[in-house]
C-alpha cells in the first residue's frame, strides 16, 4: 500500500523539489548580499608638521586633512580620520582591506601595493644640514663617511638613502614619527635630514624661530605624494575619489588651502594634472 502511493506521488514531489531548487539560490544570494554591506573606508594619516595634526579634542586637522575632508564632503563620505605613527599606518594599509593612508609617496617599489589617487603634492627633496656643520661642496662619499642622516621609518626616502650607501644604525637613524629628526639635529645625534626644496618664506621663518638655519647639501629625488588605497578597494571608489579631488582642485579649493605654504609652481602643476585627469576619466 505504501509503495503504491509513493510511486503515485513521486512525480509531484520531483516537480516541487525542482521548483524549490530553482528559486532557493537566488533568495539565498539576495539574503547574503543584504547581510554583508560594503565595509566603510578606513582613513589613516600620520602626525606631521603642517599637513596632519591633532587638536586637544582628538580631531585631526591640517592642509592635507582639510583636502581629504573636502573630498569626503563631495562624496558624502563620513569616515573618521585616524592619526597613527607612519610605520603603523603604512603596515595597516599594506596588510588590510579597504584602507586609505595619506600623504604617501608614490614610488616604483610601492606602485603595485596600492591604488592611487592624486597627486596632492609635488616637490624635490634634498638633504639639509645646519649651516656650517657640513661642507658646502661635500661629496656623497664625505656625507657617508663623516655624517649621520635621520629619516622617518618606512618612508620612500629611507630606500633612497639605503641605495646611496647609508647604513641603518651606522650613519642612518630611523625615527618613529615625522618631526623627530628635527629634534635629532637639535641634540646633535644627526647632522642631516631630508626636506622638500620648495620652502616658502613663512616656513623658513618658522624653522628659524625654532633655531634652525638649514642649507641644502645634497639632492635626493623628485617626490609625488598621493592618497594610497588598499588594493582591494573597488575601482569605482578610486574613480570617484579621483574625480572628487579633481573638482576640489579645479574649483580653487586646493589653491586656497596650500597657497602661502607651498610654492605657486607646485600648485599650478597640481591644477594642470587635475585638468588632464578630469579629461581622461570623463568625470561629471
Amino acid at each position: 500500500m505504501i509503495n503504491r502511493y509513493f510511486f503515485i506521488l513521486l512525480p509531484q514531489l520531483l516537480v516541487i523539489t525542482l521548483i524549490m531548487l530553482a528559486f532557493a539560490p537566488a533568495d539565498a544570494l539576495a539574503a547574503d548580499t543584504e547581510s554583508k554591506p560594503q565595509t566603510a573606508l578606513r582613513i589613516i594619516t600620520e602626525p606631521s608638521g603642517r599637513g596632519r595634526l591633532k587638536d586637544k579634542y582628538g580631531q585631526v586637522y591640517g592642509m592635507s586633512t582639510e583636502l581629504v575632508k573636502a573630498i569626503q564632503q563631495q562624496l558624502g563620505d563620513t569616515a573618521k580620520i585616524e592619526i597613527l605613527p607612519w610605520a603603523r599606518a603604512y603596515a595597516i594599509a599594506v596588510s588590510s582591506d579597504n584602507v586609505m593612508v595619506y600623504d604617501t609617496i608614490r614610488s616604483a617599489e610601492r606602485e603595485n601595493k596600492f591604488k592611487w589617487v592624486g597627486p596632492i603634492k609635488l616637490y624635490a627633496v634634498n638633504l639639509y644640514a645646519q649651516r656650517g656643520t657640513v661642507a658646502e661642496n661635500a661629496s656623497l662619499a664625505d656625507l657617508l663617511e663623516k655624517h649621520v642622516v635621520c629619516e622617518t621609518r618606512n618612508t620612500s626616502i629611507v630606500n633612497e638613502l639605503l641605495s646611496l650607501g647609508f647604513v641603518i644604525d651606522k650613519n642612518l637613524i630611523l625615527s618613529l614619527q615625522a618631526g623627530d629628526c628635527y629634534k635629532m639635529l637639535q641634540i646633535g645625534r644627526a647632522d642631516l635630514l631630508a626636506m622638500h626644496s620648495d620652502i616658502t618664506p613663512k616656513r623658513l621663518a618658522e624653522l628659524q624661530n625654532a633655531g634652525f638655519d638649514l642649507q641644502p647639501v645634497y639632492p635626493l629625488k623628485n617626490i609625488e605624494m598621493y592618497l594610497a588605497f588598499s588594493k582591494t578597494v573597488d575601482d569605482k571608489v578610486i574613480h570617484d575619489w579621483q574625480c572628487a579631488l579633481n573638482k576640489v582642485v579645479l574649483d580653487g579649493g586646493f589653491r586656497r588651502l596650500y597657497q602661502g605654504e607651498y610654492a605657486d609652481s607646485m600648485i599650478a602643476d597640481i591644477e594642470n594634472r587635475a585638468v588632464q585627469s578630469q579629461q581622461q576619466l570623463a568625470c561629471h
